[in-house]
C-alpha cells in the first residue's frame, strides 16, 4: 500500500494544472503503481478542489476524502474510498468536568461561522432568520481568523448544542470543533458522510435533522428545548469518549485520527485485491457491465 500526499498550491490555473500533469506522469511511471493501476495506493484529497483539474485519472486509487461534496457519483463512493475528519480549530476541552455539565452550558444552541455559502450552504443564511432573536441561542456570521477561533471556542464550551448546517460542501470543521468540545452536534444535511461509520455511531453523540426539518419554523429548537437532560448527558459523556478519534497529532498515538484513518484504508485491502486479481485474468474487463 503506498500513499501520496498532494498539497494545494495557490498556482494559476494554467501551472496547477501543468503541475497535476507531471505528478500523474510520475504515478504512471513508477513500478509500483503500474502494477496495480493505482489500485493499491492512497490518495489524500482532503480539500473539496484538491487535484481538480485531472482527478478522474487517479479513480481507481483510494482516495481520502472529507465528503464527496464535489466529486462525481462514478469517482469517488464509499464502498471504494475513506471518509476523513476536518482538523479542528477550536481547542480541545481536556478538562470538561463540572458538577452538572447540563446547567453549566447556558446557551441552547451555538454557530459562528460563515453565513453566505453556495448550494446546501444556502441555509445558513435562512437559519439566521429564523434563530434571530432568540435569548439563549447565539448565530453569528463571522470568519476565520485567531481571534475568532478563541471566541468559537469559548461559545462552544458553553453551548448544550452545536449547529452544523452544510456549507459549499456538506462537513465542515465545525463539527469536529464541536466533538472536541464535547458540545452535543446539531447536523443539518441531507448528504454528509461522516468519518469511521463502520465502527462508530453518531446517532449516540449527534442529532440529526434533515434540511426541510429545520427549515419548518419552531421545530428545530422546539426539539432541542424537549430533549431530555438524562438523554444529552449520556451524549457529553459519549462525546468525551470518542473525541480522541478527531485529534491529528505526530507522532501519532493508539485511535486518533491518524491511527483511525490507516484503520480504514486497511478496511479496503480485500476489495482491492479482488479488483488486482481479476483485472490480471479478464480478457474483457468489467463484462457484466456490457450490455448483452
Amino acid at each position: 500500500m503506498y500513499c501520496h500526499f498532494y498539497p494545494i498550491f495557490q498556482f494559476s490555473n494554467v501551472n496547477c494544472f501543468l503541475f497535476q500533469v507531471e505528478l500523474l506522469e510520475f504515478l504512471r511511471q513508477s513500478k509500483y503503481y503500474q502494477r496495480s493501476g493505482g489500485r493499491d495506493h492512497a490518495i489524500p484529497m482532503t480539500h473539496p478542489n484538491a487535484f481538480r483539474f485531472l482527478r478522474q485519472e487517479l479513480n481507481a486509487s483510494i482516495l481520502i476524502v472529507v465528503d464527496f461534496g464535489r466529486y462525481p457519483r462514478n469517482m469517488s463512493s464509499l464502498s471504494k474510498d475513506v471518509v476523513a475528519p476536518y482538523v479542528h480549530v477550536v481547542d480541545s476541552f481536556t478538562d470538561d468536568d463540572p458538577l452538572d455539565p447540563y446547567e453549566s452550558r447556558t446557551t441552547l444552541l451555538f454557530f459562528r461561522g460563515n453565513t453566505v455559502r453556495k448550494d446546501e450552504g444556502k441555509i445558513r443564511v435562512k437559519l439566521a432568520n429564523m434563530l434571530a432573536g432568540i435569548d439563549d441561542v447565539h448565530y453569528e456570521n463571522s470568519v476565520g481568523t485567531p481571534k475568532s477561533f478563541k471566541m468559537s471556542t469559548k461559545g462552544m464550551r458553553l453551548s448544550k448544542f452545536c449547529l452544523h448546517p452544510a456549507g459549499d460542501t456538506p462537513s465542515s470543521c465545525r463539527l469536529f470543533d464541536a466533538i472536541v468540545s464535547h458540545c452535543v452536534p446539531v447536523i443539518v444535511s441531507d448528504k454528509i458522510e461522516l468519518p469511521y461509520e463502520d465502527e462508530i455511531d453518531y446517532t449516540e453523540f449527534s442529532i440529526f435533522f434533515s434540511m426541510k426539518e429545520a427549515l419548518e419554523p419552531g421545530y428545530l429548537i422546539d426539539q432541542l428545548r424537549r430533549f431530555p437532560k438524562d438523554r444529552w448527558i449520556n451524549m457529553w459523556m459519549r462525546l468525551k469518549n470518542v473525541s480522541h478519534h478527531y485529534e491529528f497529532q505526530y507522532p501519532p498515538k493508539k485511535e486518533d485520527a491518524v491511527n483511525m484513518l490507516w484503520r480504514q484504508v486497511k478496511h479496503k485491502l480485500p476489495g482491492v485485491r479482488l479488483a488486482v486479481h481479476r483485472s490480471r485474468r479478464l480478457k474483457v474487463p468489467d463484462w457484466w457491465r456490457q450490455k448483452r
